[in-house]
């Protein structure tokens, strides 16, 4: 495929596809009027609710299952439940390149540019499902959407079923499915006992799987690291099957593991639990351009690939575009590919005055994306950290002084070798 883009903004922009119409102007909605959130939120799930009780009931409950497939786990037996996973999986496209859960990272203006280049799903940042359900304002800032905004994963951390379940019904309206992070090996995920430290209360796990099973519409799906030891991780895997995941994304690192760039992430262990279990598996790990994406998909046999931090750095990576870190000599020609992150970057802030997101995000964002520039040029990066409070023109002019600097870091399209024909 050839990819064509202006190297300048305003030819970028001007071929932006996108749509001010806001499926998150419920947010808006709900700041404006906060007594019309629950029926908001609400609608479409207490339609289906209805739409169900008007089904013709089944005469023999252990059949259920076989009577409507579509409905919520608790009707399923196991391998009607499987089917029900990858009816799903194929009803969303079966999408390969996937932007991962990034605390303040992966929001709606982020997501949306990578979706621009080439990512075919998306989940939310981690979102905390007791501040969730207790902050009208939490909600509002830290989970947006829109109707182009799909598929899309919605990640909350929970050790409490009831209040996990609470979060999950006010999101699954908006999105295709409702996610656990169990993965997170942060500090503050040891001191909030959630993430990849649930890994040693799986009693804990098996219920959270479970509640929003037995009781939401949308399918459950579930992030996880490994364990130290093989057989572990796939037992840890096929009881998240029988507790009710749907779909299961495994970053091979443990939770000890947190230093992406020092530690490869074991692809042979996201192989043996995709061979251990019969619903979709997503792979984590390892990803930093194309080439990582089919040879991880070939390694493993994933249903999909994840990536986080190469995305932050270059959002164009799933349209084939990498930096020149991953230019590597040899047989295989690159080229310029006529676009750069400081192009990026003036996508994302155009998106975040359409999808506005709080400024601690932004700054991240401008941040990662610059970071090789502001290495050449690190008096700019100072001036930026000065600013207490940001404003678009002052990003904007941000970019124009590096560009008047001179600074040129483009990135790059591996072009067709000659002599495979392989492109």
């Amino acid at each position: 495929m050839k990819f064509l883009f202006s190297s300048r903004v305003h030819s970028i922009l001007s071929r932006m596809p996108l749509k001010p119409l806001m499926a998150s102007s419920f947010t808006h909605s709900l700041a404006q009027n906060p007594s019309n959130h629950d029926d908001q939120l609400y609608a479409s799930s207490q339609q289906e609710e209805k739409d169900r009780q008007d089904r013709p009931s089944c005469p023999f409950p252990d059949m259920a299952a076989l009577c409507y497939l579509g409905s919520p786990g608790r009707y399923l037996g196991s391998e009607s439940r499987i089917e029900r996973a990858w009816a799903h999986w194929r009803k969303l496209g079966e999408p390969k390149l996937i932007v991962a859960p990034m605390v303040d990272n992966s929001e709606l203006p982020f997501r949306m540019l990578c979706r621009k280049y080439g990512a075919e799903a998306a989940y939310t940042p981690m979102l905390h499902s007791r501040i969730f359900t207790e902050c009208e304002k939490y909600r509002s800032q830290e989970f947006t959407t829109c109707k182009e905004d799909r598929p899309l994963f919605v990640q909350f951390c929970a050790n409490d079923p009831d209040t996990l379940l609470e979060a999950a019904r006010r999101v699954e309206p908006f999105c295709d499915y409702v996610d656990i992070n169990l993965g997170c090996p942060q500090r503050i995920a040891r001191r909030g006992n959630y993430g990849a430290f649930l890994m040693d209360n799986l009693p804990l796990v098996k219920t959270l799987v479970e509640k929003l099973d037995t009781n939401l519409n949308v399918p459950v799906s579930c992030k996880i690291r490994i364990f130290p030891k093989l057989e572990d991780t796939i037992m840890y895997a096929k009881m998240l099957e029988e507790a009710g995941c749907l779909l299961l994304a495994v970053h091979g690192r443990t939770r000890d593991e947190k230093d992406g760039k020092k530690i490869r992430a074991d692809w042979k262990i996201i192989k043996a639990v995709k061979n251990a279990v019969k619903i979709p598996v997503l792979a984590n790990g390892n990803i930093r351009h194309m080439d990582d994406v089919h040879l991880c998909l070939e390694e493993t046999g994933a249903d999909g690939v994840l990536s986080a931090d190469s995305l932050l750095e270059n959002p164009a990576l799933f349209a084939g575009f990498r930096t020149a870190e991953w230019v590597v000599d040899g047989e295989e020609i690159f080229e310029n590919g006529n676009l750069d992150q400081a192009d990026l970057l003036v996508e994302y802030l155009k998106l975040c005055e359409i999808y506005p997101v709080p400024w601690r995000m932004i700054r991240a964002h401008v941040h990662k994306m610059l970071g090789d520039w502001f290495r050449i040029q690190p008096h700019v990066r100072e001036s930026l950290n000065a600013q207490s409070r940001l404003t678009f023109q002052f990003l904007y002019s941000i970019v124009n002084q590096l560009r008047e600097l001179g600074v040129e870091k483009p990135l790059y399209l591996k072009t067709m070798d000659t002599k495979s024909g392989i492109s």
